[in-house]
């Protein structure tokens, strides 16, 4: 994924919430997002013409969609999200506080150091809380996984 676009921690939250959000009807609300993120409408439909317009959102307010390149996006993060949030419970680390931090970390990670990290563990494929990583190399059943967030 080279071609990856270098996104906020915020920016993120709001792919997750319209992941989460539209996995029941297959889209998500702006009412949704605002309401998921604790923010005003106009501070979320600004954000959401920003990830639109860099490719990531499709749809209108009331009908969000992730676009296929937002979904190689989150099966990428979800994916380190959980090798890191294992290596962190691996050396100690509560739950909790292994799932909070490892989203905080894992900007500041290449994928090549996240594969070193991965292997070293033996290759997890769930996170300590049980929950299936996504497969990297497949970002086409995004939707088979879910977002862990303790």
């Amino acid at each position: 994924m080279e071609d990856t676009p270098k996104l906020s921690v915020r920016e993120v939250d709001y792919l997750l919430t319209i992941f989460k959000k539209s996995r029941e009807k297959g889209y998500a609300r702006n009412k949704q997002v605002v309401e998921e993120l604790g923010v005003s409408k106009s501070t979320a439909s600004l954000m959401i013409k920003k990830l639109r317009n860099i490719g990531l959102v499709s749809g209108t307010s009331r009908k969000l969609k992730l676009t296929d390149k937002a979904e190689e996006v989150l099966t990428e993060k979800l994916w380190k999200h959980g090798v890191i949030e294992n290596a962190l419970h691996y050396l100690g680390v509560s739950l909790e506080d292994s799932c909070r931090l490892s989203w905080k970390i894992e900007p500041l990670l290449t994928r090549e150091v996240v594969e070193c990290i991965w292997r070293t563990l033996d290759e997890p494929i769930r996170c300590p809380c049980g929950i299936k990583l996504p497969d990297r190399r497949d970002t086409k059943s995004l939707s088979e996984y879910d977002v862990c967030r303790v």
